[in-house]
This record gives structure tokens, C-alpha cells and sequence, in this order.
């Protein structure tokens, strides 16, 4: 969510209590074991020197849309960016459907829709929050991590045919990122304090549970992303890592590690488009977006 001072204080409060568990904790139980990795995936750069990147979405020819803090970017598939819009102010999620894309902008708690096609930026609609995620039947859901400012609204939903919203639709107390399962019964999100991966039945959106953790002392879980065989990957953001998680078992291993870690780390993960593969693509505070190539036998296909 940008490296603002809201981000600031969460990322100290979640040392902050780390730190207090650890204190509290016997040696054996402050011990945590790391997770493995996935194999040996291989990291590029895509792109590199621009704003701190908040969010980011496949434009299904091969390019993304990105998210920074007053801009929102192109970059097509040859890696070329170009500007699509500047002064917006503190982007957040991003997703497109046809030719509209939806964003957030947190300083105003508003939701927008760009024509890609003619530039026309439609009257911004009141809408609170950081990820972003379109449903099957067009309804917007966003997170509300709790940090900035106001009653928490759990995950609140924006409802496609009326334009109205529903604040506090699912009560997860803090939430980050979002992705949609395979089936298309539930979301998942992560929760920025304490690692944990949450599943949200949609037709259920108050009995969620905590499908797992991973296995970090302060991860900084920030965004995630799901495949169609049903494996979630999660950007952290204080660890500078990107977990594979399976939410069916609990168990997780490490894609990548040393991705610019602390304040500038990985902010958010997507399935993109590689050539005639796929690949993960990340974006980062420190103004990077990276292509993470999987190792040969890996199923990688975006959900749809």
C-alpha cells in the first residue's frame, strides 16, 4: 500500500508485537522454522526506476497495469512503460475487466474506472481500501488493513448492478491482499500482522477461518495471488520474500527471497503471461516490477 506513514506505523507496530511475542515466549517457542524453497525459480527485471509500486494487473496481451504512488503505468509486453495517469494520489488495487479499469486511490477512500480505450475517467464512487479483487458476477471487494484511521470495515463489497456498498461484508479483522479460488466459492486474503492466510466463502463471508500461517516471524504478508491448481503465492513485503502456499495442507515454501526486504520489499503478486508459458510477476517499493520464471514441471495458470 505505498510506503506512507500509515504503512510506516503498521509495519513497526507489527514489530512491535513480534517483538512482544518473542519476549513472552520460551526460547523453544520463539523458534521458528524457515520454510523451504520451491526450486530454483529464476528472477528478472522488467522494469525498474519507477514510483513505489503498490499493485499491478495482467492486460492479457502480455503487458500490466501498475500502480504507484500518484501514477498509474503501462507496461507492455517488451517491457516499454508509458504514463497512463499522474496526480492521482496514493493508489492502491487495480483491476481491469475488458477495456474498464478499476483502482483504488487510499488519500480519498475512492474507487475509479479508466477506459483504457478513450482515457475517460469515470466520477469516482466513495469506496475504501487497499487490494482489490472483481468477482465472477462484477462486484468489487476491497481489504481494510485497520491502520488507516476509522472503525475497522472488515472487507467491504461494491455491488456492480446498483453501485451500492456494503461495508464490513466479511468481519475479517485486517486484511491485505485478495484472490479468487479456482471454484470460485471463496476468496482468500492475509492478514499484514500475524501471517496468517485467511479463507472467505463467498456465500458465507462471516465464517471465514485461518486456512494456515506462514512460517516467518514478521513477514509482512502484503498481497496474493492464486493459481488454477490451487496453490496461493503471497508477497512479503518486511521479509522481501514470495511463498507458495498450499491452503488445502498448510504448507508453504519460498519462491524467492532478497527481494529489495524491510521498507521497500515486494508489495504485489500476479500470474502474468511469458512468452507461451506463465510466469509471476512482482512489483516492489522499490519502484521495480520482476518476472519470476518457475522451474520446469510447475503448474502456473491464472485463475479465471
Amino acid at each position: 500500500m505505498g510506503v506512507s506513514r500509515n504503512r510506516t506505523r503498521a509495519l513497526l507496530i507489527v514489530a512491535a508485537i513480534a517483538a512482544g511475542t518473542v519476549a513472552a515466549a520460551t526460547p523453544a517457542e520463539a523458534t521458528w522454522t524457515a520454510a523451504p524453497m520451491c526450486g530454483d525459480w529464476q528472477v528478472e527485471t522488467v522494469a525498474r526506476g519507477l514510483e513505489q509500486l503498490e499493485n499491478l494487473e495482467p492486460d492479457d496481451n502480455g503487458g500490466f497495469y501498475l500502480s504507484g504512488e500518484s501514477k498509474v503505468y503501462h507496461v507492455d509486453a517488451a517491457g516499454q512503460v508509458r504514463t497512463v495517469l499522474d496526480g492521482m494520489g496514493a493508489l492502491a488495487g487495480l483491476q481491469l475487466d475488458g477495456s474498464r479499469l478499476s483502482f483504488l486511490t487510499r488519500q480519498d477512500g475512492k474507487l475509479w474506472h479508466l477506459d483504457t480505450t478513450t482515457d475517460q475517467l469515470s466520477a469516482p464512487v466513495d469506496f475504501a481500501g487497499n487490494g482489490l479483487l472483481r468477482l465472477p458476477d462484477g462486484d468489487l471487494l476491497t481489504t481494510w488493513v485497520g491502520t488507516e484511521g476509522g472503525q475497522s470495515k472488515g472487507v467491504s463489497r461494491y455491488l456492480n448492478d446498483s453501485g451500492a456498498v456494503v461495508p464490513n461484508w466479511s468481519t475479517v479483522p485486517r486484511s491485505e491482499g485478495l484472490a479468487l479460488s479456482p471454484d470460485h466459492r471463496a476468496v482468500y486474503t492475509d492478514d499484514l500482522f500475524t501471517g496468517q492466510i485467511i479463507r472467505v466463502p463467498l456465500d458465507s463471508p462471516d465464517t471465514w477461518t485461518v486456512a494456515t500461517t506462514v512460517p516467518s516471524l514478521i513477514p509482512g504478508l502484503d498481497d496474493l495471488t492464486m493459481s488454477q491448481d490451487g496453490m496461493l503465492y503471497a508477497s512479503a513485503h518486511v521479509e522481501g520474500s514470495i511463498y507458495r502456499v498450499n491452503p488445502e495442507t498448510g504448507a508453504s515454501c519460498v519462491v524467492a527471497s532478497g527481494l529489495s526486504n524491510g521498507w521497500t520489499g515486494p508489495s504485489s503478486v500476479r500470474i502474468g503471461q511469458d512468452g507461451d508459458g506463465w510466469a509471476l510477476y512482482v512489483t516492489g517499493f522499490d519502484g521495480t516490477l520482476r518476472r519470476l520464471v518457475p522451474p520446469p514441471g510447475v503448474e502456473l495458470a491464472p485463475v479465471r
